[in-house]
């Protein structure tokens, strides 16, 4: 059968239909490819994140070497013109790691930022715009998305990616790799500030250890040492006066009857030297622990030491009442110390002042000089000021010195003080 007038057409149609069928099939192809290369960038980047980062994070690598790998892997799986890590320290948000590597100033965090940021879910642009202005570029239009990193609402640091190109495909390539990562960060991140908290909870606990047995071991040293003082005391004066004495009462007992002028007159030198031997006792006591502490307190105390100082001596003390004794000691004889300091060291036109008082709990105490002062580093802490501290530290207390050259000397205590007050023994 011959072919009509038509059938041109026809073949022209289907050659129309077949090319668009063409068309479409290598539209979806490509959308295809495209589609799985996007997947394939994200699932690279996941791999990353959920095998290679969290396995080496729990075999304890450091998290300085991991950092700068997982940027790299965000920038070269997901293409991306930046990828950066921001980590919360105090109060500023600090560029830890970048690709590629650039610097940037901190940047402020207020706590109602700090607040929405930690509780904030994977933004772009406008959210940045709004909130934390200071991530974007000047002049830098982006495709930008930020990825906080916090746990428990408390904002560790934030993860930045940047890509030429629409936000919405960003978004799309990314966010749940960003989601992801700072899940697995943050959980690492707390991880590693409790580790370093508990590090230096067992250092400051190991000084503290080493502080104590230290103070111990000089405590017995002092105590041996006042014993032997105490003793040489004893040896040299009183003893002395107390021989004199019982020979003398020898003389006089033989020369009652044979001579009661002179026998009169060793009676007289016996008065005076059971005064001296009297005197001699006292001053000893007092060294040791002072009577009027004992029976009147801490501000009577110190006043008669203020009178007895070497330099002109003011008191300042509250109304207060007793301690147990060896509070009232710790603290009289840590004043009479750094008054006896200040006498040495702050110069002869120095005047001192003592102030007495309790706050918040504590019993508390200061003593200075508008002397020469000096240079008031640890290492620089003499036999008194380390007696100080010792004294201090066995009531619970504790001890800090101010001091700079040609600015006097400041030296306060504090002891922390039980409900009730103690009486004093009686």
């Amino acid at each position: 059968m011959p072919l009509s007038s038509t059938d041109p057409a026809v073949i022209a149609l289907g050659g129309i239909l077949i090319a668009l069928a063409g068309i479409t099939a290598a539209t979806a192809t490509i959308r295809w490819v495209g589609q799985r290369r996007e997947e394939a960038a994200s699932l690279g980047a996941i791999d990353f994140v959920r095998t290679s980062f969290a396995s080496r994070l729990a075999h304890g690598e450091a998290m300085d070497d991991l950092l700068p790998e997982a940027v790299e892997a965000l920038r070269d799986s997901l293409k991306l013109g930046d990828a950066a890590i921001w980590l919360a320290e105090g109060s500023e948000l600090r560029l830890a790691v970048s690709d590629p590597k650039r610097e940037a100033p901190g940047i402020p965090l207020v706590q109602n930022i700090e607040t929405i940021a930690a509780n904030a879910r994977v933004s772009g642009r406008p959210w940045a715009r709004t909130w934390l202005p200071e991530l974007l570029p000047p002049g830098d239009e982006s495709a930008l998305r930020i990825a906080p990193v916090s746990v428990s609402g408390q904002l560790l640091g934030l993860i930045a990616i940047q890509r030429v190109g629409h936000e919405d495909r960003l978004a799309a390539e990314a966010d749940a790799t960003l989601e992801e990562l700072a899940r697995e960060l943050g959980a690492a991140l707390k991880r590693q500030r409790l580790d370093s908290a508990l590090h230096e909870s067992m250092a400051q606990l190991r000084r503290q250890a080493d502080d104590l047995q230290a103070s111990r071991a000089r405590i017995v040293a002092v105590a041996d040492a006042e014993r032997r003082r105490i003793e040489r005391d004893l040896h040299d004066g009183a003893q002395q006066y107390l021989v004199a004495i019982a020979v003398k009462v020898g003389l006089a007992k033989e020369l009652a009857d044979g001579d009661p002028w002179r026998s009169k007159a060793l009676l007289d030198d016996l008065g005076r030297d059971t005064q001296s031997a009297l005197d001699e006792l006292r001053n000893l006591a007092h060294g040791i622990y002072p009577q009027l502490l004992g029976s009147n307190g801490l501000c009577d105390a110190l006043a008669a030491a203020c009178r007895r100082a070497a330099l002109p001596t003011e008191l300042e003390a509250a109304e207060i009442g007793r301690y147990r004794p060896a509070v009232e000691a710790a603290v009289y004889f840590c004043c009479l110390e750094a008054l006896q300091n200040a006498a040495k060291y702050a110069g002869s036109s120095a005047t001192a002042r003592v102030a007495l008082w309790e706050e918040a709990g504590g019993l508390l105490f200061e003593v200075s000089d508008n002397g020469a002062g000096f240079d008031a580093e640890p290492s620089n802490a003499g036999a008194g000021l380390t007696n100080m501290s010792d004294r201090l530290g066995a009531v619970g207390g504790r001890l800090s010195i101010d001091s700079q050259p040609g600015k006097g000397t400041r030296v306060k205590g504090a002891i922390p003080l039980v409900e009730d007050h103690a009486k004093p023994s009686p």
